[in-house]
């Protein structure tokens, strides 16, 4: 989501500054010449004067001042950075060299770099409502939310009705785990400005991480209008698809929302590169020629992180006379021994962290991928931007992001049966490629520790436990209501969820006992590490699943530690991954089409609990040899898979359709 945050700062316009001071003659001379060049628009020629300039008096700030902000137009981003940072160690004192050198490091995401260069402007200079501005956007790639959130309040203390100020502080108050202030702080701005999307959009998803529902109806209202209000200058503002995948079962909006957002980061993205499209992908073909595929994976999250924890063992499964694997990681490590597992399973780990997308685009190309797969699309870090420039020839969202990109430069989006029928390619903007059972890897060698206690849970002993691990941001109304009627129907059961904050467990708690189910029935869950979410997994006995957007990873872990599922299965991705699942394990029966069925279904199973036992036999005794479990079996479909979109291209056929193959 953080993509909502990277409206760059206002350019700033170095060669109308007041000179302060002139040094030599010839040096001013040749510094007007450049002025007046970049009047004209033919920077390249301006840069040779400003340069000049520089060399004859090299301890005037305002010549290096100007060659950095050219260079910048330039796209020149190293020089640039290099000049200005020369002109800002001339002055201290002067605010737009100060803004100019941490907006360039902002650009290169070298935030700590930028960071300091803001806290070193000269304390009597004034920090006006810019600076600030920039001081947030470093704050927000930092992760600094309480820096953050004053910062923006200051800002709001200065310009009361500043878009950028509510939306980075809207951002930090979520971050804070604020999330009921956080869609107040989104939902005024929506107010103020009803075209403005993004905002429309995380107050309504922010309400719902709350639990808050009094609103919900105006807030989908309102995003609906935003939708409608949207314009191609409004539209290049950034909006979060994500928001719509636990709002609504619309296909359609999800693709649109998903398309808005693929074009604005490919305008954006294009208008600041020199990199020219389209491209011929030389290297990728002689490697490809070399015998193997040159396969890449980019990733925020190559640590312990959901993702990685499903992929790991495919990666290094994946058969290196085939294929040669790169892994290009903007995320940070975590030291633990699922970063290190995941590096040791590429033949080449890119650190591209500090890279700008043109640079991360340029090693891509030139290492010589023939196939990208995008592991985040949009989500929070994603770097879709580095796909806008197409740095190789198929260009594939997988796993991560549940649903379509809606994104032009990308080709196929990985699915199967289940989540991606054919008949719902209209819901896609990339081709449709169906892996023959289920699109989500699973690692063999992940843990299966011993059940814990009841006891050790807080659960009591001899009741029905329905359980729901899923975030409280999918727990809808309808879902909840529906849930409270299982419970009235099932005498003494009780419902345990994943919803460690007091405040949040308060307002469920109200719900319930508005809807006639008392407060203690109601049981909650910290948030704990892996070995010890998976053994407790087991004391439940049934898992009941949210809609519209279902268990993914949460649902996968369910199941590995014998715990049934019961989904119902809606039109879009996010409605339809746990019904992938549960038919991966041989329990389509646990997919059920609508709301009266789920409630039937979960009664049934609770008060006559012999199908359940058999269910529960069925995981724990055949773990190994269920199909979503092969990871064997699966590395090879997925390779074959990989190698038919390849050959489509070698061939020069466009992507196509890629049904499951037997």
């Amino acid at each position: 989501m953080s993509n909502v945050l990277e409206k760059p700062a206002a350019p700033v316009r170095a060669e109308r500054r007041p000179v302060a001071l002139r040094g030599s003659a010839a040096a001013h001379q040749q510094w007007a010449q450049g002025v007046a060049l970049v009047g004209q628009g033919r920077h390249e020629q301006a840069v040779v004067h400003f340069e000049r300039a520089s060399r004859l008096s090299p301890r005037v700030p305002l010549y290096w001042l100007n060659l950095a902000n050219v260079l910048r137009r330039q796209m020149r981003s190293r020089e640039a950075i290099a000049a200005a940072r020369r002109a800002f160690e001339l002055d201290p004192a002067d605010a737009i060299a100060c803004r100019l050198l941490a907006d360039l490091l902002h650009g290169a995401n070298r935030n700590a770099e930028a960071f300091e260069v803001l806290r070193g402007l000269d304390p009597a200079t004034p920090r006006d409502v810019d600076h600030n501005l920039l001081l947030a956007a470093v704050l927000t790639a930092l992760k600094r939310w309480q820096d953050l959130a004053l910062v923006s309040l200051d800002v709001l203390v200065a310009k009361p009705a500043d878009g950028d100020a509510y939306m980075r502080l809207g951002y930090a108050l979520k971050h804070l785990r604020r999330y009921a202030d956080a869609a107040e702080c989104f939902r005024t701005l929506a107010l103020l400005d009803p075209a403005h999307i993004s905002a429309a959009g995380y107050a309504a998803h922010f309400a719902a991480w709350a639990c808050d529902w009094k609103q919900a109806k105006d807030d989908v209202q309102r995003l609906e209008q935003a939708f409608e209000l949207q314009t191609p200058e409004v539209s290049l503002r950034a909006f979060c698809p994500f928001t719509l995948v636990a709002m609504n079962d619309d296909a359609a909006m999800h693709r649109r929302g998903a398309e808005m957002e693929s074009l604005r980061l490919a305008l954006v993205q294009r208008r600041s590169s020199p990199r020219k499209l389209p491209r011929e992908h030389a290297r990728a073909r002689a490697a490809l020629a070399a015998g193997r595929i040159r396969i890449g994976f980019a990733s925020p999250d190559f640590r312990l992180h959901a993702t990685t924890l499903l992929l790991v063992q495919t990666l290094e499964r994946l058969p290196r006379d085939r294929f040669e694997v790169f892994l290009y990681s903007h995320g940070e490590g975590d030291g633990t021994a699922q970063r290190q597992r995941v590096v040791a399973a590429a033949d080449h780990f890119v650190e591209c962290g500090e890279m700008d997308a043109t640079e991360q685009a340029e090693r891509i190309e030139d290492d010589g991928i023939a196939l990208l797969v995008d592991l985040s699309g949009h989500t929070a870090q994603t770097r879709l931007g580095v796909f806008a420039l197409r740095p190789a020839p198929l260009q594939v969202p997988w796993l991560a992001y549940p649903g379509t990109t809606g994104a032009d430069f990308m080709d196929y989006l990985v699915g199967d049966p289940t989540v991606t029928p054919l008949e719902h390619a209209a819901d896609f903007s990339e081709k449709i490629a169906q892996l023959p059972l289920t699109y989500q890897p699973t690692d063999e060698r992940r843990e299966h520790p011993e059940p814990s206690s009841r006891a050790e849970a807080g659960l009591p002993e001899d009741v029905f436990v329905f359980a729901c691990f899923n975030q409280s941001y999918k727990i809808t109304e309808e879902v909840f209501s529906l849930w409270c009627r299982i419970l009235l129907r099932v005498p003494g059961s009780v419902m345990w969820l994943l919803v460690p904050q007091p405040e949040i467990q308060a307002t469920l708690r109200a719900h319930a006992g508005a809807r006639g189910v008392a407060a203690e029935r109601l049981v909650f869950a910290p948030f704990v590490g892996q070995s010890a979410h998976l053994a407790r997994l087991p004391l439940a006995d049934l898992f009941l699943d949210t809609f519209p957007c279902g268990a993914h990873t949460t649902c996968n872990d369910a199941l590995w530690m014998g715990l049934p599922v019961l989904t119902q299965v809606g039109r879009s991705f996010p409605a339809r991954v746990a019904a992938s699942l549960v038919n991966a394990v041989g329990l389509p029966q646990m997919a059920v089409a609508d709301p009266a069925a789920y409630e039937e279904r979960a009664v049934a199973l609770a008060l006559v609990p012999g199908e359940l036992q058999r269910m529960r036999a069925h995981l724990r005794d055949h773990r190994l040899e269920l199909p979503l479990f092969d990871n064997r079996r699966f590395t090879l479909e997925a390779a074959a898979l990989f190698e038919r979109m390849v050959a489509r291209w070698e061939q020069g056929l466009a992507p196509a359709a890629l049904p499951a193959a037997p």
